[in-house]
Parts: structure tokens; C-alpha cells; sequence
């Protein structure tokens, strides 16, 4: 039985504009940050940073349906790779703690 697996169509337009806004974000936002130095300012510079490229490539990761590519590969592992059954009369031990 196959599930169906993918990216719906709705979330792939929502992460488009999600990351649209966010590239509209940092064209606004990175000109304006302290310089990247030690301290608190440079600290947060460069959180602000990660934290924007974190959610962008989030974003790119489902608008370009990597989900569904992935999904897709496990399914061709476990159609190859047979199930081990395990032979009567064997029971298998439980760790106990």
C-alpha cells in the first residue's frame, strides 16, 4: 500500500512568499546591523544572521519539494531491502531499567 507522500501545492505557494518576505527582510535589515565584532552588538549581528538564513533555506527546503524527494527514497530503500522475519522459537531479550 502506498501513502502519499509530497509537499501540497498550497504550502510550496506559501513558502515562496514566506521566503520573499524574507529576502524582502534582509535587504531591509542587513544594511542597517552593527558590525560583526565581539561584543553584544556583534553578537547579535550575527544571530540575526543565522537566524535569517535558518528560515530562508526552510523555506527553500519545501518550496523545492526536497520533503517529497526524500520520501520518495525511503519508499525505493524499504522495497528493496526484504523484511527480516524472525525465526520461531526465538524470543528476543528486553533490556529491563
Amino acid at each position: 500500500m502506498r501513502r502519499k507522500v509530497g509537499v501540497p501545492r498550497q504550502v510550496r505557494t506559501y513558502s515562496a512568499i514566506y521566503g520573499l518576505a524574507a529576502l524582502a527582510l534582509a535587504a531591509y535589515g542587513v544594511p542597517r546591523l552593527p558590525k560583526l565584532e565581539h561584543g553584544l552588538a556583534g553578537t547579535f549581528s550575527a544571530l540575526w544572521l543565522l537566524l535569517l538564513a535558518l528560515y530562508i533555506g526552510a523555506n527553500l527546503y519545501f518550496w523545492l519539494g526536497a520533503d517529497r524527494e526524500r520520501a520518495r527514497q525511503l519508499e525505493e530503500a524499504a522495497v528493496q531491502s526484504p523484511v527480516r522475519e524472525e525465526r520461531p522459537g526465538r524470543t528476543r531479550l528486553r533490556a529491563r531499567g
